[in-house]
C-alpha cells in the first residue's frame, strides 16, 4: 500500500490524492498603505463652511468700525453704525438685530470671542454635519442663539443702551455642545450629565467680567458685559439644539 505524501508548498505540484484536491494557497494580504497625514489642523473648509462665512462678516465688520472711528471715515457713532437697542427699534432700524453680531467692542472684545467661537463652533459644525443641510441649520442656529441674546437683553435690561457683540450666539454654541457631548447622540435636557456642566459657562462671565473691569480705562471702549445677552443665548441653545441635531438620546 502506497503511503501517501504530505502536500507541497506549490498545489500545482502536488500528485492527485485519494482524499481529494489539494486546496488553493492562500495569496497573502499586503497592508493597505497608510493615508496621508492630516496637516489642517481639524481646520477643514468643508465641515465649516457657515462657520467661516461667519468669521469673515466679523471680520469686515470690525474692520468697518474701525474705519469709521478714523478721521477719514463719517464719524458715526457705534449705535447709529449697528449697535442693538430698545431706541434702535423704536426708530426702526430693525437691521440691527443682526449687525450688532457682527460688532464688537474693541480688540479685546473681538479676540476673547473668537477664542470661543471658533472652537465651539468647529464643534458643533462636526455634529451636525457638512452637508448643506447641516451647515445651513448650523448658521441658523447661530443666528437664531443670537437673536434670542439681543432679545434677552432687551427684556432684562431695557434701559442698558446699546449692545454689540456675537456673546449670545457663541453661548448658544455652548450649550449645545454641551447637550451634544459626540455625533448621533443628544443629552436629556434634565440630566445629570448636562447639571454637571453648567459652573462652567457661570465662571466663564466672572473671568469676562474681571477682563472688562481691568481694561475699562485703557481704551477699548467696551463699558461691560451683556449677561443677558448671554443667558438668553444660552438658554436658546439648551431648548433648541435637540430640534435640529439628529437625534438619539444618550
Amino acid at each position: 500500500m502506497e503511503t501517501p505524501q504530505p502536500p507541497s508548498d506549490d498545489p500545482r505540484r502536488d500528485p492527485p490524492r485519494p482524499w481529494g484536491e489539494a486546496e488553493p494557497a492562500i495569496t497573502p494580504q499586503y497592508a493597505r498603505e497608510p493615508e496621508p497625514e492630516d496637516t489642517s489642523l481639524g481646520i477643514k473648509w468643508a465641515e465649516n463652511r457657515a462657520l467661516f462665512l461667519v468669521l469673515a462678516l466679523t471680520g469686515a465688520g470690525f474692520l468697518i468700525q474701525m474705519w469709521m472711528r478714523t478721521p477719514a471715515g463719517p464719524g458715526f457713532g457705534v449705535e447709529m453704525l449697528g449697535a442693538f437697542s430698545g431706541q434702535a427699534l423704536v426708530e426702526g432700524r430693525w437691521w440691527t438685530l443682526l449687525t450688532s453680531m457682527v460688532m464688537h467692542g474693541g480688540l479685546l472684545h473681538l479676540l476673547m470671542n473668537l477664542s470661543a467661537l471658533l472652537p465651539f463652533g468647529m464643534i458643533l459644525s462636526r455634529r451636525l454635519g457638512p452637508s448643506l443641510g447641516g451647515q445651513l441649520k448650523w448658521l441658523a442656529f447661530y443666528v437664531g442663539a443670537g437673536l434670542a441674546g439681543s432679545l434677552a437683553w432687551l427684556l432684562l435690561s431695557p434701559g442698558g443702551g446699546a449692545v454689540v457683540g456675537a456673546s449670545g450666539a457663541i453661548f448658544g454654541l455652548w450649550a449645545a455642545v454641551i447637550r451634544l457631548p459626540r455625533e448621533g447622540v443628544v443629552l436629556p435636557l434634565f440630566s445629570m450629565a448636562v447639571a454637571r456642566q453648567m459652573t462652567a459657562p457661570i465662571i466663564a462671565n466672572v473671568i469676562v467680567a474681571v477682563a472688562f473691569g481691568l481694561t475699562a480705562g485703557m481704551g477699548e471702549g467696551v463699558a461691560g458685559i451683556a449677561w443677558q445677552a448671554h443667558l438668553g443665548g444660552f438658554v436658546f441653545g439648551l431648548l433648541t439644539i435637540g430640534v435640529l441635531a439628529p437625534r438619539r438620546q444618550a
